[in-house]
């Protein structure tokens, strides 16, 4: 994305921010803890009876995608450094952010990956978590952590993760069944 209108989208966004003291307030709080909540529904398929193994494959392919997502992010930011919204202009910064490279967002990356999983895999609360991400990656903008290429980029990689994962899911059969095997011994043992 054009770094002008990259910025200029983000202004526009963030200067929404310190006017409203409860739409910020909620806004921190998506942006910063909602990602908790996504990554707990994985947890809530590997334990949930009505979806079985398929449950348990979905959560972890889905901790794969998260994974491998953070991983190259991380690579992706030594190479591609942008400086946060809040380093390199004045914003509302209303959570607190590193300074590490702004682009991809992370938060994007992981909450797309689940959202994404969820769709794949027909997991339930699919709509919801979908709608999760997508506020996440707003509110990373709005609260001055992010410009809007990096959570379109994080959304993208997290969508790209979820997909490779399932495109592989035959060849990854074997793997979740010693993961669910002996999820099984240790419960029963």
């Amino acid at each position: 994305m054009d770094q002008g209108l990259n910025w200029y989208l983000a202004r526009a966004m963030n200067g929404l921010a310190g006017h409203l003291p409860v739409v910020d307030a909620a806004a921190a709080l998506v942006a910063d803890d909602l990602i908790f909540l996504l990554l707990l529904s994985v947890v809530v398929w590997w334990f949930l009876p009505s979806s079985g193994d398929a449950g348990k494959r979905a959560a972890l392919a889905t901790v794969g995608a998260v994974v491998l997502g953070q991983v190259v992010n991380l690579a992706i930011g030594h190479f591609v450094f942008v400086p946060r919204p809040f380093v390199a202009h004045e914003v509302h910064l209303l959570v607190d952010a590193a300074r590490d490279s702004s682009f991809p967002s992370d938060h994007a990356t992981a909450s797309f990956s689940v959202a994404t999983a969820a769709l794949l895999w027909r997991m339930p609360g699919r709509r919801l978590l979908l709608l999760g991400a997508v506020l996440i990656a707003l509110a990373r903008v709005y609260v001055g952590a992010h410009y809007p290429g990096d959570v379109v980029a994080g959304a993208g990689l997290g969508v790209a993760w979820s997909f490779l994962v399932l495109r592989f899911d035959g060849q990854l059969g074997p793997l979740y069944r010693v993961a669910i095997v002996g999820a099984r011994r240790v419960r029963l043992g």
